[in-house]
């Protein structure tokens, strides 16, 4: 299952990156990426280079960044861009078409994120059920909604299988928290491949709106709640 941005430049030159959604899902081949990528990859991406504090993973037993490694082929296809380039980008999911002129750094946010969250890294891997429902351009507004829902379908899921689900929000919260730690140490990971600054300032702004998400869930909750009544639905025994 695949998800394809295309990046149109005024210039007249295109950029085409195609990602492979289920590339790291139980069954898939070990280490197996979007795309063919530099061999060997580059020295950023070795997982004891700007390790995150937070990694589970061991470099005894991991040589490269999970997340580092599938976001190579794409920070060398835009290491040279300006972040505020304007590009027609069109983005194709299995059901729709999604079209939109802005600047560069807009689309990389988006895509920086899909590619990140379908990564084998063990803690943003967790954001992988958001990928099937991959939203381009989304708003904090849409990004909160989305994990919301997500998140407690899940907490659903848990609780039909007799587990104890967490209808407060605890577990996501604390996802968010870990998601601000990784941020930081990503951004500087990635400070040493561009030499432009699209993707740097994409992987910053996907930073801020998923730690912007995290630390003001219950207030954006609380914004939207005029929006989220329940009134009128049936009544359940």
């Amino acid at each position: 299952m695949n998800i394809s941005y295309r990046f149109s430049f005024q210039d007249g030159t295109q950029q085409r990156i195609n990602v492979d959604l289920l590339r790291n899902a139980e069954g898939a081949a070990p280490g197996q990426t979007m795309r063919a990528a530099p061999a060997p990859l580059p020295g950023w991406t070795r997982l004891d280079f700007q390790q995150c504090p937070n990694c589970p993973l061991s470099a005894a037993q991991h040589a490269n960044c999970p997340a580092a490694a599938d976001l190579a082929p794409t920070i060398g296809a835009f290491a040279n861009i300006i972040s505020y380039a304007e590009a027609r980008v069109e983005v194709e999911t299995p059901e729709r078409t999604i079209s939109r002129d802005c600047q560069v750094q807009q689309a990389l946010n988006s895509l920086v994120g899909l590619i990140m969250s379908t990564s084998a890294c063990p803690i943003l891997g967790r954001m992988r059920g958001l990928a099937r429902t991959h939203l381009p351009f989304a708003t904090i507004e849409e990004t909160l909604l989305r994990s919301v829902g997500s998140y407690l379908v899940g907490q659903l899921a848990l609780q039909q299988q007799g587990g104890a689900p967490d209808w407060q929000l605890a577990g996501l919260k604390a996802h968010y928290a870990e998601l601000e730690v990784l941020n930081r140490a990503f951004k500087q990971r990635v400070n040493a491949a561009t030499k432009e600054d699209a993707v740097l300032n994409a992987i910053s702004t996907w930073g801020v709106l998923s730690t912007g998400v995290g630390l003001s869930l219950d207030d954006l909750l609380s914004d939207l709640t005029p929006f989220l009544t329940t009134t009128g639905w049936p009544a359940t025994a």
